[in-house]
């Protein structure tokens, strides 16, 4: 369970710094085979995701992840992820979010996040 802690550690920290510091490279944590669910509203594979996250509409975020929780996945190498925390938008409006990522091996030695649950909390 260390290694897996460890694997989410990094790729959190790669994925919320990728966010943070040059969104249009988010996309290349995606697949064909990928969704993304924003506040409710569904994404599914590479076109949409990329339009959605190009048409966000902030110029800058910063994210603090408070909390994680990892379980193993159903596919041999894939993780599940649930991770809560606050987030700064513009340097004005903080918000409380919950965001979850089901990782799953691509079949080249790397992950790719096969699902993405995100959610402003009130």
């Amino acid at each position: 369970m260390k290694q897996l802690e460890q694997l989410t550690n990094e790729f959190l920290k790669q994925y919320y710094t990728t966010m943070m510091t040059s969104r249009a490279n988010l996309i290349n944590f995606y697949t064909e085979n990928s969704s993304l669910s924003y506040g409710g509203r569904l994404q599914q594979g590479m076109k949409a995701i990329k339009e959605h996250i190009e048409g966000l509409s902030f110029t800058t975020i910063q994210y603090m992840v408070e909390d994680k929780d990892i379980h193993p996945g159903v596919v041999p190498g894939s993780f599940i992820v649930l991770v809560v925390g606050r987030l700064c938008i513009d340097g004005e409006s903080t918000f409380n979010f919950s965001q979850s990522f089901t990782i799953c091996p691509n079949g080249s030695g790397g992950l790719y996040i096969h699902s993405d649950i995100f959610r402003i909390v009130t």
